[in-house]
């Protein structure tokens, strides 16, 4: 069992290849769990971003145009994005979030695309920092795979 666990990767469970792995070795488990770092410090930053954006459209499609764009269907669509955002703060640390939270980007870009452009705007901004997240997130999986990790190789704790 233990000669098993040498050869497999923790995370994905694929076959290591040792010219993958870090010039280090594989050393240990991080000291911090650079994940959850990841989690709270992009994630929650980034929904609360989103919300308080949102928000303000909402304000903003009421005066634009003496509040002709301020129709049922545009509140209903723009707050139930809103609601979804603010619901995700209770899933954010579930490892398929970030993808959720991404794909309702595109949601947000195709409601933006028949509300007004401002709303279409705003999808658009967010899924670049969505998907730079998954970008940044997918990155930190792999170091954590190879051993690339600084704390990976810090003296464990007594």
């Amino acid at each position: 069992m233990t000669s098993r666990n040498n050869n497999r990767d923790d995370l994905r469970g694929k076959p290591r290849v040792e010219s993958e792995v870090g010039p280090l070795g594989m050393g240990h488990a991080p000291a911090k769990d650079p994940l959850k770092q990841f989690t709270g410090m992009v994630l929650a930053n980034g929904l609360t971003m989103e919300v308080i954006t949102l928000v303000l459209a909402l304000l903003a499609l009421r005066m634009l145009y003496n509040g002709e764009l301020w129709t049922t269907t545009t509140i209903a669509l723009v707050g139930a994005w809103l609601a979804f955002h603010v619901i995700m703060f209770a899933f954010i640390k579930k490892p398929w979030a970030l993808a959720v939270i991404f794909a309702g980007q595109i949601v947000g870009a195709a409601m933006g695309i028949f509300i007004h452009w401002s709303v279409l705007a705003v999808a658009i901004i967010f899924a670049m920092l969505w998907g730079l997240a998954l970008y940044l997130r997918s990155i930190i999986v792999e170091r954590m795979r190879r051993g690339y990790l600084t704390t990976q190789h810090l003296d464990a704790p007594n």
